[in-house]
């Protein structure tokens, strides 16, 4: 079995998750539940669009955000959410042989741009919903819903699949993205939902596959509403997204909140409808219940001590936001570690409740 490094290189990313969260940002929301904790993140996330990069290609376009939002700075990989390609950035440009027409890489609008009727404006150059996508698959995905395919897909690369769903309001084909990113999209739709809530009267409702109505709470269909509630829960919020969310910030100045605070999914469409929303007592981290990690190079695993004994997630990604490993236990614990490629790996700890998280970054080599 290959060694781990000295020792691991212990980089506690912040106990606190929140910590690059401007402090005050979302205070408004004190009191607030369901509609008009919802409103109130649409004024804070639209307070200011002045500083959104212009669409395209350019020092101060999207596409050259993507190299600060969108890059693994390890190895100048693409991190890409729709195909299992590898590809690099050269400089802040994507170097790419390009086999034929779709197959190189798209900006692409997660959320389709013909559900608001492709105006030009602010959500269409929004870096927290587009994406560096491979061309092929953002042309076979086309303006499809998200779903889970249910018949023979028409597409499947490994990562994407577009084929045939079947729900009460939607019969026809969706694109289902890898297990690893399903969460990564309901946050982004999510975030589309509130964000411009205002354009109640432009979403196509004349579309099927349209996963909006027109108004603005609670805009989604209910299936719609149903699938992205499932998998935000079934997939958590990964460092990969947090490092984008603070990387988008820094450029447009504003931030995705159910990448933040996941929970808020629930105090606006889930099992908390009704509940008021108090940041001062939601599932904020508790400094005082940090964990302990210890590895042990006998056995090859690590033992996790804390504070308080209580239920806990834990997940091992690779640096790209790739997970390995994901199961559920008590503190104190130990976690025994798969043979791993050489890569930089991190682990992730968090309660059940999500009370209190912390993250472990070490090499393998």
């Amino acid at each position: 079995m290959k060694r781990y490094s000295t020792l691991f290189t212990y980089l506690f990313l912040s106990i606190n998750i929140f910590a690059t969260i401007p402090q005050g940002y979302y205070t408004s929301l004190n009191g607030k539940q369901s509609a008009a904790l919802k409103t109130e993140l649409h004024n804070i996330l639209m307070a200011d669009t002045s500083r959104y990069y212009s669409y395209g290609s350019g020092s101060t376009h999207t596409w050259n955000g993507f190299y600060y939002t969108d890059r693994d700075t390890i190895n100048n990989l693409v991190i890409e959410m729709y195909s299992p390609t590898l590809r690099y950035f050269a400089s802040n440009y994507i170097s790419i042989n390009f086999p034929a027409f779709g197959q190189e890489l798209h900006i692409e609008h997660s959320l389709p741009k013909s559900w608001w009727g492709s105006h030009e404006w602010a959500a269409y150059k929004d870096l927290n919903h587009l994406y560096p996508a491979d061309g092929s698959t953002n042309l076979s995905k086309n303006d499809n819903p998200l779903g889970v395919v249910s018949g023979t897909p028409t597409k499947d690369n490994g990562v994407s699949k577009i084929g045939p769903a079947n729900y009460p309001d939607y019969t026809g084909n969706v694109f289902e993205p890898a297990n690893q990113y399903k969460g990564d999209f309901a946050r982004t739709y999510f975030y589309m939902a509130t964000a411009y809530e205002h354009y109640k009267n432009l979403w196509d409702t004349s579309k099927p596959e349209n996963m909006m109505q027109n108004n603005t709470y609670p805009v989604f269909k209910t299936w719609a509403i149903n699938l992205l509630l499932q998998w935000s829960r079934q997939d958590p919020v990964s460092q990969k997204e947090r490092t984008r969310n603070d990387k988008v910030y820094s450029i447009q100045g504003n931030r995705n909140p159910f990448i933040d605070y996941p929970e808020l999914a629930e105090y606006i469409w889930g099992n908390k409808v009704g509940t008021v929303w108090n940041i001062t007592t939601s599932n904020q981290i508790q400094l005082s219940n940090k964990f302990d990690f210890k590895f042990n190079y006998n056995n090859s695993c690590f033992t996790v001590i804390s504070e308080t004994n209580v239920p806990i997630a834990y997940t091992i990604y690779t640096i790209t936001g790739q997970k390995v490993v994901q199961d559920k236990s008590f503190t104190n614990f130990k976690i025994q570690i798969p043979i791993l490629k050489q890569d930089i790996y991190l682990i992730e700890i968090n309660s059940i409740n999500n009370s209190f998280k912390q993250v472990l970054k070490f090499i393998y080599k």
